[in-house]
């Protein structure tokens, strides 16, 4: 399919868009980004020439972010961007131009993650925050949130339809799903790397997958706590700050004091996992599927970064 071009917008298109007011966060974000990058990477989806006309790449991307920002269903972004002036102006589309429906969001958000995409995404948009200055890499905090499978768990007689989902103990409760993994820088606290796995997969597992590789500290819990790990960031002149935790003898007191001390900075990523989970819809996924589930957790990944670039900026 290729890409619809848009017509040249309006007078009335042009009077309408000044009632958005300029502090809208999504005209800074525009305002702040180049979107170039991405456009470019997303071209390939959509052959020029071939197939109907359809709705350009870059503009299903950022309707996918608008979805995450307002935790939107694929029936209610459709309705909202036909309603709202603010996400007509961030798609860039004008009041003539056809809305996507909710069929084309799902497809579109399973390219993405058939393609893996989504992290290439994540990955284009890191380089301008860094380009503004706003990655530190002084130190590195590593952390893991459990996630609520969308469908209910099976039963000796009914499998589950999520397959790759697993049962995990936290505390007292059971949870069926996923365990999202998070590394977040500890200076602007912007996320840095994420990955997926069945909720039943020790956090460890996962260390070397979110470590970016370029910072001077790393922080973690007693969950990463391992002598090999401990040796190997030491090595690499990397300031090792995971929690440590009692084996066959009990914590010194220079241990118990170096947690205590290290639990301050490593509570900062609970912040991060806290808001994915009240404002970004990680408190239980809405796809079947490790694939899909994590192509939403690079998404929100992205629109977490890109609002709190505005903080970051005091905007």
């Amino acid at each position: 399919m290729r890409g619809r071009k848009h017509p040249q917008n309006s007078f009335g298109d042009w009077e309408l868009s000044q009632r958005v007011p300029k502090e809208h966060f999504l005209l800074k974000i525009n305002a702040r980004i180049n979107w170039q990058p991405c456009e470019e990477l997303l071209a390939p989806l959509y052959h020029p020439y071939l197939g109907r006309p359809s709705h350009p790449p870059l503009v299903m991307f950022k309707a996918l972010l608008l979805q995450r920002w307002y935790d939107l269903s694929d029936p209610g972004l459709e309705e909202a961007i036909r309603d709202r002036l603010s996400f007509l102006r961030f798609l860039g589309l004008s009041l003539h131009d056809p809305v996507p429906d909710e069929t084309c969001f799902c497809r579109f958000r399973g390219v993405l993650a058939d393609k893996g995409l989504a992290e290439r995404l994540f990955k284009l948009l890191e380089q301008q925050l860094e380009a503004l200055g706003l990655l530190v890499r002084r130190g590195t905090i590593i952390d893991a949130t459990l996630v609520q499978a969308h469908n209910r768990p099976g039963t000796p007689t009914r499998p589950s339809v999520d397959g790759e989902a697993a049962w995990v103990r936290q505390g007292k409760k059971s949870v069926f799903g996923y365990k999202a993994h998070v590394a977040v820088d500890q200076e602007s606290g912007l996320v840095r790397r994420l990955a997926l796995t069945p909720a039943n997969v020790p956090e460890t597992l996962s260390f070397e997958a979110v470590l970016p590789g370029d910072e001077a500290a790393v922080f973690a819990d007693r969950a990463y706590d391992r002598f090999d790990r401990r040796a190997d960031l030491r090595r690499r002149g990397v300031f090792c700050g995971i929690l440590a935790r009692p084996s066959k003898r009990p914590l010194s007191a220079g241990q118990r004091l170096r947690n205590r001390l290290w639990e301050r900075v490593r509570r900062a990523i609970e912040r991060v996992n806290g808001t994915f989970k009240r404002h970004y819809g990680l408190a239980r996924f809405f796809y079947v599927g490790l694939k899909r589930n994590l192509c939403h957790v690079w998404l929100v990944g992205i629109c977490y970064n890109l609002k709190k670039m505005l903080v970051l900026q005091q905007d």
